[in-house]
């Protein structure tokens, strides 16, 4: 009787043990079906629908064809016109100036949350880039974007002796944009009963920045719903 008591005593603990282990695996981090979903506040799931969605969106917009059609159509002309003028284009500068640059500006986050809009802007200029039809500048961006400062340190070498003053890049070489990006974040809750509901509506907008007029817009709601349970958790 001893020995059995012992042994469903150890067997208790074991079991004990187990259920207050803690577990930690990778999962699918773009798989929004496995997720943990925030009650109150944004989730990692939220930021990957929205960034997948705009930037199909984006990419199979008929408008945003029309513009790159039509950019192509006058980057040829550029070329040409350099070539006749006895000032032909480097290889490097033709690849460019065929496709428009684009910079991400200015989430506005409308919400009560800390936001960090790269979370959005990052997932984007990825899906764009390498889409292969636009280019990104990284020296010049909208409030609480990165800008990688490399750029116009390297121009401060030319007073560097120690540096080859023949592969320092100069000034005045900096690529203006053509285009940028700007949107914002928009949070509403309800609550009835024990039935809770947030939603969040992401409004893009692409600007053509040599007319100030708008190329594409995109406006998405992504809402959740959950009950809370009858003794409050």
């Amino acid at each position: 009787m001893l020995r059995y008591s012992l042994l469903m005593l150890s067997a208790t603990g074991l079991l004990l043990a187990s259920g207050c282990a803690t577990s930690s695996d990778y999962v699918e981090a773009t798989d929004t079906t496995v997720a943990v979903k925030n009650v109150d506040r944004m989730s990692s799931s939220d930021w990957v629908v929205i960034t997948q969605e705009a930037g199909q969106a984006l990419l199979n917009s008929p408008l945003f064809d029309e513009y790159l059609a039509a950019y192509k159509i006058d980057a040829e002309q550029t070329i040409l016109d350099a070539a006749q003028a006895g000032k032909p284009l480097t290889t490097r500068e033709k690849l460019n100036v065929r496709k428009p640059l684009l910079m991400l500006s200015t989430i506005q986050n409308n919400t009560s949350e800390h936001i960090d809009s790269r979370l959005l802007t990052e997932r984007l200029r990825e899906i764009l880039f390498n889409s292969g039809k636009v280019r990104f500048t990284s020296y010049a961006a909208g409030e609480g974007q990165s800008i990688d400062g490399a750029t116009a340190a390297v121009r401060t070498l030319q007073h560097d002796p120690n540096v080859n003053q023949s592969t320092v890049a100069k000034k005045g070489k900096v690529n203006a944009y053509d285009l940028s990006l700007s949107g914002s974040i928009i949070k509403q809750s309800a609550q009835a009963g024990r039935d809770r509901e947030i939603s969040y509506t992401f409004s893009l907008i692409l600007t053509d920045n040599v007319t100030g007029e708008g190329v594409w817009a995109y406006t998405r709601e992504i809402k959740r719903q959950n009950r809370q349970g009858i003794f409050g958790y």
